[in-house]
């Protein structure tokens, strides 16, 4: 393995971590249409939009990390 390669317990945290934080998000989300009594399209409004937004900082961090 040479050195720019990633370690693989490294990535396997990370995808834990996502996985953890996707959790954290759609049970934000969940408990919020709970609270707020929303129906089903308003919910998958709501989970689209906060998704979109998510993934577009995401594009944003990684597209400034570029080799």
């Amino acid at each position: 393995m040479t050195k720019t390669e990633p370690n693989i317990k490294y990535l396997a945290f990370r995808y834990l971590e996502l996985v953890c934080i996707g959790a954290f998000i759609f049970g934000f989300l969940w408990n919020g249409t709970e609270t707020l009594e929303l129906t089903t399209p308003q919910f998958m409004m709501l989970y689209g939009g906060v998704g979109a937004a998510i993934c577009e900082v995401f594009a944003r961090i990684f597209s400034k990390k570029k080799v």
